[in-house]
């Protein structure tokens, strides 16, 4: 489920100084034809890349050391000795994200990523902030070692409802959901927000396709969730799936303060959260929401730790072990009409201040130590 701080903590962080020094690149929005074939170095992690979404990484490995400082080659401050200037790489700033789940299976469908500012630290880690940009899928594997290099096809947006009036006023349907969630987290959490922070400017500054994008970027505790949408050809689809979910968050908050309200105790705590659990779950497998659509990638050669693998074939993960486990739980638990009086204590504060960083806000951050 969202991290109930994470939703508004995520356009905070998105806009807060690194105190590393980052080195802006102000690149120009890298736009690649929908079906070109093209060969990108891949970085697998834990993180699902979404378009428009804000992944920053910490890299330490020495083969991933190597890796973006060649990327950057060019740029001021970058170690000139881990640059290979023979590689088609070098300078591009551009590289492939793609989930990988428990059992290391990598997903087929990705994201090309631009590496957007970045600070080495003394202690030779090299810190970027990358911004997602195109969607990809893996059609081969170019080569193994030292990192994965594989040949990926640009894709493209399903364009027939891309600037519908339906569309258009779907998506304002979203952006709307998103701004009252958020606000809804912010008074529930009893944090100090701005109004800026109150409300990102994405809500108002992008079109349907890259909202829809942005909106799936906050729901980074659920990784399948956020693979099946960065899969979803159809804006229309990713939007509809977006406004199930973000309803029954609303009724989350609502409920939550109702009880907080009527038993002002840490129990309402625990109930609220089997309701958003069950309510997840029902939004999830609402007959509006898509099914994960993403096609399997050739299996990589012998030698490769990471199968590739869609998440349809990752979907019966215990993400949704855990939320049918609570909301049978749910459906076990009586709340009794004749409730005790309020007790004095007050709730327990839950969730932790932000996830670490995140898409659209922000993405998860990660680090360079994937296989």
């Amino acid at each position: 489920m969202m991290n109930r701080q994470a939703v508004a903590g995520r356009s905070f962080q998105q806009r807060s100084s690194c105190p590393h020094g980052l080195r802006s690149q102000r690149p120009q929005r890298v736009v690649c034809a929908a079906g070109r074939l093209i060969q990108l170095p891949i970085f697998p992690l834990n993180v699902v890349a979404l378009p428009e979404a804000t992944v920053p990484l910490v890299v330490f490995e020495a083969r991933y050391r190597v890796l973006f400082n060649t990327l950057l080659a060019g740029s001021p401050g970058v170690e000139e000795g881990l640059v290979a200037p023979d590689s088609p790489f070098s300078g591009t700033k551009k590289f492939g994200m793609c989930f990988i789940d428990d059992q290391s299976r990598l997903a087929a469908i990705g994201c090309l990523l631009e590496i957007v500012e970045f600070a080495h630290i003394e202690d030779g880690r090299l810190i970027t902030t990358n911004k997602g940009r195109e969607r990809f899928k893996i059609t081969r594997v170019v080569k193994e070692k030292p990192v994965l290099i594989c040949e990926v096809e640009i894709l493209e947006e399903a364009e027939a409802d891309l600037i519908t009036p339906e569309v258009v006023a779907l998506g304002e349907e979203v952006a709307g959901l998103l701004r009252t969630v958020i606000r809804l987290n912010v008074k529930m959490s009893a944090i100090a927000a701005g109004e800026d922070q109150l409300e990102p400017e994405e809500l108002a500054g992008l079109g349907p396709r890259e909202l829809s994008f942005w909106v799936a970027s906050f729901f980074s505790d659920i990784k399948l969730l956020q693979q099946n949408l960065l899969e979803e050809d159809s804006t229309k689809a990713r939007l509809l799936m977006e406004k199930t979910i973000l309803t029954e968050t609303v009724k989350y908050y609502q409920a939550k303060s109702a009880l907080k309200t009527a038993f002002d105790t840490s129990d309402s705590s625990e109930i609220a959260d089997l309701l958003q659990v069950a309510a997840l779950e029902k939004a999830l497998n609402s007959s509006d929401a898509p099914s994960a659509a993403g096609a399997v990638a050739e299996t990589p050669a012998a030698g490769v730790d990471a199968a590739v693998a869609s998440s349809e074939a990752v979907a019966a993960s215990g993400e949704q072990a855990e939320a049918q486990a609570g909301a049978d739980e749910l459906r076990s638990t009586e709340v009794q009409a004749d409730a005790p009086s309020p007790s004095s204590s007050s709730e327990e504060e839950e969730g932790s201040g932000g996830d670490g960083g995140g898409g659209g806000g922000g993405g998860d951050s990660g680090s360079a130590d994937s296989p």
